[in-house]
């Protein structure tokens, strides 16, 4: 077992490495646990993806994928796809927990999740809409088209974000800061989805410039 860890660990080094040579819009994907598929083809550790590519994680499924300046970890069922916007990369959640290092936005129906440093750790719960962004280290600012929000370390915020067309039936959402512990937030790590942490306690309603 230790040797067979030594050699992902060797592989994800190489793989890194090796990351220059994909351009600004590569990634190195590799699973933790379960089946992870990139446009529905199962994959490999140390797989090649590019801005375009939509990777999956099972119900017992979990990956890792680093970048240039970033990483993250996919939690089981998780969906997303990796984009280009100016020339940088950044993900596009569709559903599922991902815990973010470093400079990766993360783009939501109607919003995006920005680092605002290097050193900046995250995560983004996406829940059939319901979303909750946590930050672990550092803060970021969740955009939408004409405001935005900062989370500051050890904080959290929650709010629905549907479909353009939905979120215009169902009115303006807005963010509340939530108490859902960063104990909670380290479970992500593991790819198991912690439903405690969804639990939104001692909610307060946000500044209505959100």
């Amino acid at each position: 077992m230790k040797i067979r860890r030594s050699l992902m660990a060797m592989g994800l080094v190489a793989a890194v490495a090796a990351l220059p040579l994909f351009g600004a819009s590569g990634a190195i994907l590799s699973p933790m646990a379960g089946t992870v598929a990139v446009n529905g083809l199962p994959v490999t550790a140390g797989s090649a993806i590019v801005a375009g590519d939509l990777v999956s994680t099972s119900t017992s499924g979990s990956a890792r994928m680093v970048l240039p300046g970033g990483s993250l970890i996919a939690a089981s069922n998780t969906n997303f796809r990796m984009v280009s916007v100016n020339s940088a990369t950044q993900i596009r959640l569709t559903s599922g927990l991902v815990k973010v290092s470093g400079m990766l936005p993360v783009e939501l129906n109607t919003r995006t999740v920005v680092p605002a440093t290097a050193q900046t750790r995250f995560n983004v719960y996406d829940l059939s809409g319901k979303v909750y962004v946590e930050a672990i280290a550092g803060t970021v600012s969740v955009k939408a088209a004409h405001s935005a929000y900062t989370v500051h370390t050890g904080d959290a915020v929650s709010f629905s974000d549907q479909a353009p067309a939905a979120a215009a039936s169902s009115g303006a959402s807005m963010a509340v800061p939530v108490a859902i512990g960063i104990a909670a937030a380290a479970a992500v790590v593991t790819g198991i989805v912690v439903h405690e942490a969804t639990k939104c306690s001692n909610c307060i309603v946000s500044p209505s410039q959100f």
